[in-house]
């Protein structure tokens, strides 16, 4: 009996140990999992943060760019005008120098119309 005493004893502990061991171990891995999803809430979180971070950086970076076209814009505008400016007054100076022009050679036609008439009654006078 005492043989079966130490036996059921033995079992017993055995049994009693091995509850123990899985109750502190079930509380070792629910402590291990919420440190695990503690960590992941954390992770998240910087991820969020890190995005947002780089959106922010990346908008700075495009408005930079931005910037950057609508300066360089407006000076290739104002060339552009200024261009045109000068084109403009170049074709009006033309147009001044093609009216002297016509000028002229209106001017050489009535001094030929005049130096033909004359020939003609010269012409006419010798004839006759």
């Amino acid at each position: 009996m005492n043989e079966m005493m130490i036996v059921v004893t033995g079992l017993l502990t055995a049994g009693g140990t091995s509850y123990i061991t899985y109750s502190f171990t079930k509380s070792k891995y629910k402590q291990e999992v919420e440190k695990l999803k503690v960590e992941v809430t954390h992770a998240k979180e910087y991820v969020e943060t890190t995005a947002i971070e780089n959106d922010i950086k990346l908008s700075g970076h495009y408005k930079e760019i931005l910037d950057d076209l609508k300066a360089r814009y407006e000076t290739r505008y104002k060339e552009f005008e200024e261009m045109m400016t000068r084109k403009i007054l170049l074709l009006e100076e033309e147009l001044k120098l093609k009216d002297r022009k016509i000028k002229l050679q209106q001017q050489e036609i009535t001094e030929l119309k005049k130096e033909n008439r004359t020939l003609r009654n010269h012409a006419r006078n010798s004839i006759t």
